[in-house]
């Protein structure tokens, strides 16, 4: 009895001390993490602190709330999904309790971009380096406190990427999540739908590889022989149930929502306002000479262009020539601005690239980028003071202003000033998604000169050679003379991973269509600088990764001989089945 009782009590202290061993080792891994994340929620504590109960914008976060205490309808300014939001958690009646939730929502999306990172680059820091804007950007910070619509959009499109990004085949259900997510978004900003076709395409790009390597796979395995249609056929059959289940999920809220528009009277669309906002995109640069009538021409400002104002000037003041002095807007004028718009940017498609691009550029610039056609970027600072009111004269009265009840003032100095820090690393983020495509080219190339015959009129990878980062796949578990369905499906040449085009493809697309459509403003960058900063970290990552054996010393001659070879042989088909999962396995591990 007594021997049985001190091997029990030797077995469960083996336990206890292996117990603290994981432990200890889990701590020290994710350390690095650690700081960022308890950072991160001290910041959001701070913030709310400073400026309780929230920080109004007006007049969106006027018209939000008159939705949320009056009634929802879908013919307002903004699509009416973040008032839906508002009543789902009655934030309109607890404002603190709304931006409580957004912080919270704004933190665990870092928190899973640092998981789903660490399982595609597996080294801890990195990861912690990926999810670092996410939880601690000021632009996400000061989102979070604002009664706006922005933080919910942007934990949403991270969500949808999250559950896409994942290393291995998405699963069927994870793809309809994502789809909801990212269809959700779409009601809440419109240019969700960026992100929306960003995950189309990334579900497309999945099915196609699956296909092609389950072919090469059976090919090489049955010597070119039987099972290549099999294979094919299970490949797209899986890709296209992924596919059919994201769209379907996406369409629940778009559609809801335009079937909800069109039976109050409008369009069936998630914006009733869209030829709106293209007048005052265009209106800056519109030459009056290319529009076909009179009646358009009342529409164009007779200033020379280098003189007018940035775009929501010819949108909300009642002196704009779209108002003609009127507090609304005159009847028909709103359609007559779109038909303007039309005119202009078919006429105009030029000067459309060019405003565009250089709104882009102004994202990745290390100070303030403000001129006489963009957005003010102090509104997106964190305050010092209750108000930003400018006097009507200002070229960005119009712009919009925040108001506070409360401030505390001490405390909101020290976070203006950690929050103007915000766009010294904005020139990194833009390198660092400029060095993923670069990772991307190199690792294309790469794969193309190290491909050898594998079987009867195909080509397989040489057996040297992986993604940077795994190429968007962790751990594939390769096993018996073929490639797993993880493998093959999350396996691709070398470049930066799928994580890194959906994050910074997400991303972009929000810059790219808000820049289009509407103009420059820092909370479309605010939203999403939580999965371009972590883009970035994976770009970098995966060129400086690509650089590696470039920098490596070559061996020499002799060594080279003596040292142990590995031959791909196409005689046998033992050979080959050894050979490309191998190669898979390799492209796995990153």
């Amino acid at each position: 009895m007594r021997v049985g009782r001190l091997r029990v009590g030797r077995l469960s202290a083996g336990r206890a001390a292996g117990f603290r061993r994981a432990v200890g080792a889990a701590a020290r891994r994710h350390a690095v993490f650690a700081g960022i994340a308890v950072a991160g929620a001290l910041l959001r504590v701070l913030v709310t602190v400073a400026y309780p109960p929230a920080i109004m914008y007006l007049g969106d976060s006027a018209a939000y709330l008159d939705q949320a205490w009056a009634g929802l309808w879908p013919g307002d300014w903004r699509p009416s999904g973040y008032p839906m939001f508002l009543l789902l958690i009655d934030g309109h009646a607890h404002l603190t309790r709304l931006v409580i939730v957004q912080h919270l929502l704004t933190f665990l999306a870092g928190a899973a971009l640092y998981a789903v990172a660490l399982r595609t680059v597996r080294t801890a820091w990195i990861a912690a380096c990926a999810a670092a804007p996410a939880l601690l950007s000021p632009w996400a910070l000061d989102l979070g406190q604002f009664v706006l619509a922005d933080s919910l959009f942007g934990t949403l499109v991270a969500g949808g990427v999250i559950l896409l990004a994942r290393p291995g085949r998405p699963a069927v259900r994870a793809c309809a999540a994502a789809g909801l997510l990212l269809g959700a978004s779409v009601t809440i900003r419109t240019v969700g739908y960026g992100p929306l076709a960003v995950g189309a395409v990334a579900l497309v790009v999945v099915t196609v590889r699956t296909r092609a390597r389950r072919v090469g796979a059976d090919v090489a395995a049955d010597g070119g022989g039987r099972a290549v249609g099999g294979a094919a056929r299970a490949g797209t059959g899986g890709g296209l149930a992924r596919l059919i289940a994201f769209a379907l999920a996406a369409a629940v809220p778009i559609v809801g929502y335009s079937a909800w528009s069109m039976a109050n009277g409008a369009a069936f669309s998630v914006s009733a306002h869209s030829g709106f906002f293209l007048y005052g995109r265009v209106a800056p640069f519109a030459d009056c000479d290319v529009l076909s009538g009179p009646e358009l021409r009342t529409l164009c400002d007779p200033r020379p262009v280098a003189r007018r104002p940035q775009p929501d000037m010819y949108l909300w003041p009642d002196d704009s020539p779209l108002r003609q002095g009127n507090d609304g807007i005159p009847a028909g004028r709103e359609e007559l601005a779109g038909r303007f718009a039309a005119e202009v940017i078919r006429a105009q498609p030029a000067m459309v690239a060019t405003t565009t691009a250089a709104y882009l550029i102004g994202y990745f610039s290390p100070v303030q980028h403000e001129n006489a056609r963009t957005s003010r970027a102090a509104t997106w600072e964190l305050p010092t003071e209750l108000a930003n009111v400018l006097p009507v004269q200002n070229p960005h009265a119009a712009d919009g202003h925040y108001v506070l009840t409360e401030i505390s003032r001490p405390l909101a100095g020290k976070l203006a000033a950690y929050s103007r820090l915000g766009y010294l690393p904005m020139p990194l983020v833009g390198a660092g998604l400029l060095a993923g495509a670069a990772a991307a080219a190199a690792g294309i190339r790469r794969g193309r000169a190290g491909r050898v015959p594998v079987g009867p009129g195909m080509a397989g990878p040489a057996p040297t050679g992986s993604g940077p980062t795994g190429a968007g796949l962790a751990g594939a578990d390769v096993a018996g003379p073929a490639l797993t369905e993880a493998a093959v499906a999350g396996s691709g040449s070398a470049g930066p991973g799928r994580m890194f085009w959906l994050a910074s493809g997400a991303g972009m697309s929000v810059l790219v269509l808000a820049a289009l459509t509407a103009g420059f403003d820092y909370r479309y960058l605010g939203s999403v600088i939580g999965l371009l900063g972590a883009a970035a970290v994976l770009g970098w990552t995966a060129l400086t990764r690509a650089l590696m054996p470039l920098l490596r010393p070559s061996p020499s001659p002799s060594s080279s001989s003596s040292s142990p070879s590995v031959s791909v042989s196409v005689s046998t088909e033992a050979t080959v089945e050894a050979t490309v999962p191998t190669e898979a396995s390799r492209a796995g591990s990153g």
